[in-house]
């Protein structure tokens, strides 16, 4: 295990790891005798399902914090913004107001 994330630090990096960089690392590292070849094919595997999990995981951190700037900065999220056109829309009929499509916009 230590050897593979050596190998990904080596390497492009979790977000760019793909399948055939991964194939190259450890063929390196088999050339260089640090890996025997006898695990190749599953120190391949287990390279290219650590970066995804990178990937996932760095996914989630930015997404959080995106989440987080748009709260700090008062931005409605899409859900607010669905809640408060459905309530509109039953104001809207409450009152008999109807709404009329017009080159694709409503009015």
């Amino acid at each position: 295990m230590d050897t593979i994330k050596e190998a990904m630090y080596l390497g492009l990096g979790a977000i760019s790891l793909t399948k055939k960089r991964a194939e190259e690392i450890i063929d390196d590292l088999v050339k260089r005798g640090e890996m025997s070849s006898v695990n190749r094919v599953a120190m391949v595997e287990q390279l290219v399902k650590e970066a995804e999990l990178q990937r996932e995981a760095i996914g989630g951190t930015v997404a959080h914090s995106v989440q987080k700037v748009l709260t700090d900065l008062g931005l409605p999220s899409q859900k607010d913004l669905k809640s408060v056109t459905a309530r509109l829309e039953r104001i809207e009929n409450a009152i008999g107001l109807k709404r009329r499509t017009k080159r694709g916009n409503k009015s």
